[in-house]
C-alpha cells in the first residue's frame, strides 16, 4: 500500500511540474490545422440538414461539434484519440457506459462490462474507490463515495441497449489489490453488488433519510466493529468531514466534499432512477416503486437542504460543524438539473448565473467571463493568445478557492503538498482545474439540461461555440492536464456527444424499446445518428419534425414509441427483410406517441410521416 502511494505521488508531482513548466513557456497558442478537418472527420456518426441555404452554416457547426468530440474523445477512433480510452474505477463506469452502450464496437462494450462485473467491493457494499484499494491513490486513507452511484447507473446504461438482463447475472471470479482482504466480491453477481451497494448508501450513508452523509459509521464493514479506513500503520485515517482541509469524497479530489454532501446525494438521487429502471427490467415492481419513493424523499430534502436562494444555485456541502460551502460549482449545479432534481425556476437561475446575464457580485470570476475559454488560454498561454471572446466549457468554480477560505485552512486538499493553492503556486485561481479552471465532461450535463429547460435552439448556440474552438486548435491546447481536464487522462469526455442523440434526435434505450422524441432546433430540417446498436443489431435513425426513418441491418424487437411534436395520424412504412412493403395509418395515442412492436413488425426499414 505505502509503495504504491509513494509510487503515485512521485508521478504526480513529476506531472505537476511539467504542466508548469508548460504553462510557463509556451508564448504563443499552437494552432493546429492539421487535425482541424479540411474534407471530413473520420468516425462521423452524426449528420445534419439546413432548413434553408442560410441556415447550413448552423447545420455545418452541429455536426462538426459532436463529430469531433466523438471522435477524439470517444474511443472509437483510436488513430485520432486525444484521451485515455477507458476508465478503470467505478467513478468511470457510468460515464463508460454513456459513451459505448449504443455504439457498434462490441469489443468496446465488452471490455467495460468485464470491469464493472469483476471490481472489488468489501463484504457491506462499499465499491473500492481505486482498483488496487479500497482507498483513493492520493492523500491519506482517502475514501470515495461516488462510485457506488455511478456503478449502478452504468449498469443501468448497459442493459437499457442490450434489453436484457443477463448481464446482471454474471459472476465476479476474482480478487484484487494488496488489500485482498477486504474484497468480498468473489462470488457476487453484477445484480447482487448492485443491490449491497445501494443497500450501502441507503442504510450506512442515511440515503433512506433523503441526504447522504458520511460520518465515521461510513468506514465500519458488515460487522460493525472492524474499520476498512486504515493506513499502513492501522491507523484509523477517516476525514470526509466537509471541513476544510478535508479529504475529499469523490472524482474532484482537490474540493473538500464531505458529510452532508451534495454532489453524492445528486448521484444518490440519479442511481436509485437506475436501480428503479433495473428492477423494473427484471419485473420486480414492487422493489422498482420503493426506489422510486426514495427519490422523491430526496429530491425533495435535496433541494430544501442545498440551494441557496441569495446567489440562486446549489452549494457543495455543509460540513460536520454545520459550515455550508460554496465555491461556486459549475459542475455540480449543471448535472443536479440534468438528472432533474431542479425546476424550471432553479434552471432559470443557474443559467443567467454561467451564461453571466445574472452577476454574483461575491464571486471572483462573472459574467460572459466563467464561459470563455479566451480567458483561460490568454492567462495560461500568452495575453494575445486568443484575440476574441470563445465560449467554450464553464470554470469549474466561479468563486476562487483562496478567497472562499480567507486567513483559515483552504477548503483544498492539496495532495500532501503536491498541489497548492494561491499565488505563485501550481494551482492558482484560473491555473488548476479544480480551481478556476474547468473539465470538460460536464459540458454533458450542461447541455443535457440545456435541452430540458431551455430547448434545442439553446443547445445548437453551444454547439456552434464548440465548434469554434474545435477549428481554433482541434481541441489541443496542450497547456497541460493540471490546468485544464481536456485531453490525457480524461475518457469522461467523450460523453458529450450523447447529446446530439439523447437530447437532439431523442433516441433513447428504455428497456422494454427505444423511445425517440426528437427536439429539433428551428434553423434544422433533419438530423441522423449512424454507427449505433440495439440489441446487437446496427441501426441508423433519422428525424424531422414530424417524421422518422429507422434502418436496421436485422429486425429488432423490443417496441418502438416515437414522439413527433404535433399529434394526429401518421402513414407508417414497414420493409421487411424480402423487400416486401406494407403501408398503415397510425393515429398518435394519449401519451403523443406512435406505438409499434418492432418484433411483430419484423422490418428492416421504418418510415414514418405526417399524412
Amino acid at each position: 500500500m505505502n509503495a504504491i502511494r509513494t509510487w503515485f505521488m512521485r508521478l504526480l508531482s513529476i506531472l505537476t511540474t511539467l504542466s508548469m513548466l508548460s504553462a510557463a513557456t509556451v508564448s504563443e497558442h499552437p494552432n493546429k490545422p492539421d487535425i482541424v478537418p479540411g474534407d471530413a472527420l473520420e468516425q462521423t456518426p452524426f449528420s445534419c440538414t439546413a432548413k434553408m441555404p442560410e441556415d447550413a452554416a448552423a447545420a455545418e457547426d452541429l455536426a462538426l461539434a459532436f463529430n469531433a468530440v466523438y471522435r477524439l474523445f470517444g474511443g472509437v477512433d483510436t488513430a485520432h484519440i486525444l484521451v485515455a480510452r477507458n476508465g478503470n474505477e467505478p467513478t468511470w463506469y457510468e460515464w463508460m457506459a454513456l459513451k459505448t452502450a449504443w455504439c457498434r464496437d462490441k469489443q468496446f462494450i465488452r471490455a467495460v462490462k468485464d470491469k464493472i462485473r469483476d471490481f472489488p467491493q468489501t463484504d457491506n457494499g462499499y465499491l473500492w474507490s481505486w482498483g488496487t484499494s479500497p482507498y483513493w491513490p492520493t492523500g491519506n486513507g482517502a475514501l470515495h463515495y461516488d462510485g457506488l452511484f455511478r456503478y449502478v447507473a452504468g449498469v443501468a446504461e448497459m442493459l437499457r441497449w442490450a434489453s436484457d438482463c443477463s448481464f446482471l447475472e454474471e459472476q465476479d471470479k476474482t480478487t484484487f489489490g494488496e488489500d485482498h482482504a477486504l474484497d468480498a466480491s468473489e462470488g457476487r453477481t453484477v445484480y447482487e453488488k448492485c443491490v449491497l451497494a445501494m443497500q450501502y448508501a441507503r442504510e450506512v450513508l442515511d440515503g433512506k433519510n433523503g441526504l447522504i452523509t458520511l460520518t465515521e459509521s461510513s468506514a465500519y464493514l458488515a460487522d460493525g466493529t472492524t474499520r476498512f479506513d486504515l493506513d499502513q500503520n492501522g491507523e484509523t485515517v477517516w476525514n470526509n468531514t466537509g471541513r476544510a482541509g478535508s479529504s475529499p469524497s469523490n472524482y474532484w479530489d482537490n474540493l473538500c466534499f464531505g458529510h452532508r454532501d451534495a454532489y453524492e446525494t445528486a448521484l444518490y438521487y440519479h442511481a436509485l432512477v437506475a436501480m428503479r429502471d433495473i428492477e423494473q427490467m427484471r419485473h420486480a415492481t414492487e422493489k422498482a416503486a420503493a426506489y422510486a419513493a426514495n427519490a422523491a424523499v430526496v429530491r425533495a430534502k435535496f433541494n430544501e437542504t442545498f440551494w441557496d436562494s441569495r446567489t440562486g444555485r446549489y452549494i457543495a456541502c455543509i460540513d460536520a460543524d454545520g459550515k455550508r460551502w460554496d465555491p461556486g460549482l459549475t459542475f455540480l449545479n449543471v448535472e443536479a438539473l440534468a438528472y432533474g432534481l431542479g425546476d424550471a425556476e432553479k434552471a432559470k437561475s443557474v443559467f443567467s448565473w454561467l451564461d453571466g446575464t445574472r452577476i454574483i457580485c461575491s464571486d471572483t470570476l462573472r459574467g460572459k467571463q466563467i464561459m470563455d475559454y479566451a480567458v483561460f488560454l490568454n492567462r495560461n498561454l500568452g495575453s494575445d493568445t486568443a484575440k476574441q471572446p470563445m465560449p467554450f466549457a464553464p470554470a469549474t468554480n466561479t468563486l476562487s478557492i483562496e478567497r472562499l477560505s480567507g486567513l483559515g485552512e483552504p477548503w483544498w486538499q492539496s495532495l500532501n503538498g503536491a498541489i497548492n493553492i494561491g499565488i505563485k503556486n501550481n494551482a492558482f485561481y484560473g491555473q488548476h482545474l479544480e480551481n478556476g479552471g474547468y473539465i470538460f465532461y460536464p459540458v454533458y450535463y450542461e447541455l443535457t439540461a440545456r435541452q430540458m429547460y431551455l430547448g434545442a435552439d439553446s443547445v445548437l448556440k453551444r454547439a456552434r461555440e464548440l465548434a469554434a474552438v474545435y477549428r481554433f486548435n482541434g481541441f489541443h491546447s496542450d497547456i497541460g492536464i493540471f490546468a485544464e481536464g481536456l485531453n490525457g487522462e480524461y475518457p469522461e469526455n467523450g460523453i458529450v456527444s450523447r447529446v446530439f442523440i439523447s437530447s437532439l434526435a431523442g433516441v433513447n434505450a428504455v428497456g422494454d424499446g427505444l423511445t425517440i422524441r426528437p427536439d429539433i432546433p428551428g434553423s434544422i430540417r433533419r438530423l441522423g445518428v449512424g454507427a449505433m446498436q440495439y440489441r446487437g443489431v446496427s441501426i441508423r435513425v433519422f428525424v424531422s419534425a414530424n417524421a422518422l426513418k429507422l434502418k436496421a441491418a436485422a429486425p429488432l424487437s423490443g417496441l418502438l414509441r416515437f414522439y413527433p411534436p404535433k399529434a394526429g395520424a401518421y402513414t407508417l412504412t414497414l420493409t421487411d427483410t424480402n423487400g416486401s412493403v406494407k403501408t398503415k395509418t397510425y393515429v398518435t395515442d394519449a401519451d403523443g406517441a406512435i406505438v409499434l412492436d418492432l418484433a411483430a413488425s419484423r422490418a428492416t426499414l421504418i418510415a414514418i410521416a405526417k399524412k
